[in-house]
């Protein structure tokens, strides 16, 4: 997978069907020749922008920044392709977290405003400081079916890029690992099982999290980024975890009951 550059001055350059002056001669790179869930990702990811916070902006009362919004958008896709035209193992950040990042146009235009900052859940404030406006997306769920199953076939394609369709399992229980092992080995996964928070370095098709596990929000936290779908599962008496689990990012959260009646209905079938 790699990029398309042109070192000559004062170019310029076409960069996803538009005209740009390359700063100092440099064009920028370009999907050209990447795989299809990347194109697919960012067309997704783009076109979910505007929509997405035009609407959490009107949820939260708050002004519309259209400018800015103008803005954000262009940064996002810029970034966005500077990213995905890099082979999945040079990858360090998820488009999650661009998208993520891209929430700081909309939040300096409020704060330019004098826009009073609401009040935010205490999980959100750690997982995304940032964040002031309560904008961000916990995960591409949030921003339209398209976008989310875009989303999804990508972190299917990352997967696939080092072995097949993978999923995580973080558990302590041995009964819940040999469980879902035997769920993910029906439906042609490689299961891992992480006894202790797992990393962002490898990539994973599904994330799946026992919220009994004592860094339960730290691991939703981290795969929700770098993961096309986390599901989280507890005691059905633990209301509150699983609600925390969905504002970390879990595309799923629910009672470990209904999620052993068939571990391997969470994980999609191989694409």
């Amino acid at each position: 997978m790699s990029g398309v550059w042109c070192l000559v001055s004062g170019v310029w350059c076409l960069v996803s069907g538009v005209w740009r002056l390359a700063s100092g001669g440099w064009c920028p790179p370009t999907l050209i020749n990447v795989d299809p869930e990347a194109r697919g990702l960012l067309e997704a990811f783009i076109g979910a922008y505007r929509p997405y916070l035009r609407q959490r902006l009107t949820e939260r009362g708050l002004p519309t920044v259209d400018d800015a919004l103008t803005t954000g958008e262009q940064w996002l896709r810029v970034s966005l392709e500077a990213l995905l035209v890099l082979p999945f193992a040079s990858q360090r950040r998820s488009p999650l977290e661009v998208f993520q990042e891209a929430m700081r146009f909309p939040t300096d235009a409020l704060d330019a405003l004098g826009t009073p900052e609401p009040a935010r859940d205490s999980v959100a404030e750690v997982a995304l400081p940032g964040d002031r406006y309560d904008l961000a997306p916990a995960s591409s769920q949030a921003l339209g079916e398209a976008a989310w199953r875009a989303h999804l076939a990508w972190g299917a394609a990352k997967a696939r890029a080092h072995t097949g369709p993978s999923v995580i399992l973080v558990s302590r229980n041995l009964l819940d690992a040999a469980k879902v092992g035997e769920a993910a080995s029906r439906v042609g996964y490689d299961l891992t099982v992480a006894a202790r928070r797992p990393g962002g370095e490898r990539r994973f098709t599904v994330g799946l999290v026992d919220l009994e596990h004592p860094d339960a929000d730290e691991a939703v936290r981290t795969l929700a980024g770098t993961c096309g779908r986390v599901v989280a599962y507890g005691p059905h008496v633990d209301d509150l975890a699983m609600v925390r689990a969905r504002t970390l990012g879990a595309a799923e959260a629910l009672p470990r009951s209904r999620f052993f009646t068939d571990p391997a209905a969470w994980l999609p079938a191989p694409v």
